[in-house]
């Protein structure tokens, strides 16, 4: 995707969110995406599911790097894509996977943009010969899901007694 306009993070984790679909077409629950966080399978999470759900609703926009490599694992995607600015996820996924791909990059890194210009015509012809002859390759859905609206001000719903019994669990238990 060409620089543009910042991809906020909820919209990045929107996108990622729907390529985790199930075959019945259902999303992944937060419960499950902050089990998906840990480490290892069964593991301690990197997050509970209402930090994840605040992520996913904009009302927390700066995790911690634990939390962006917890997520990276959860939608198994580079930690890069949540970054600021970085909104090539196949791009990223190419530079993460590819020891290659760094190091073409490297060879054309004080070459400026008649490098630049070289490798990408070279790309493209190696594209030729391998039978594609689509030059574009799409980063993301073409649909970007908008940015989160901000939390409204005002007063929260009251939990009732099963409710606020299950959040305190929850909270105890660190899920």
């Amino acid at each position: 995707m060409p620089s543009g306009p910042e991809i906020p993070l909820a919209s990045k984790l929107a996108i990622l969110l729907d390529r985790k679909r199930g075959a019945d077409g259902k999303i992944p629950s937060t419960r499950a995406i902050a089990a998906a966080t840990a480490e290892v399978p069964g593991g301690r999470p990197a997050m509970t599911h209402q930090v994840v759900n605040d992520l996913l609703n904009g009302v927390k926009v700066n995790p911690s790097t634990s939390q962006l490599q917890g997520l990276a694992r959860a939608f198994d995607c580079p930690v890069a894509f949540f970054l600021p600015g970085y909104n090539g996820l196949t791009s990223l996924s190419v530079y993460e996977e590819q020891q290659d791909a760094r190091e073409a990059l490297r060879l054309v890194h004080d070459l400026g943009q008649a490098g630049v210009t070289e490798l990408l015509e070279a790309a493209r012809e190696i594209r030729a010969r391998h039978g594609r002859t689509d030059l574009t390759v799409p980063e993301v859905p073409e649909a970007i899901p908008p940015a989160a609206e901000p939390p409204r001000p005002g007063r929260r719903r009251r939990l009732s007694f099963t409710e606020a019994a299950e959040r305190a669990i929850s909270d105890l238990e660190g899920t």
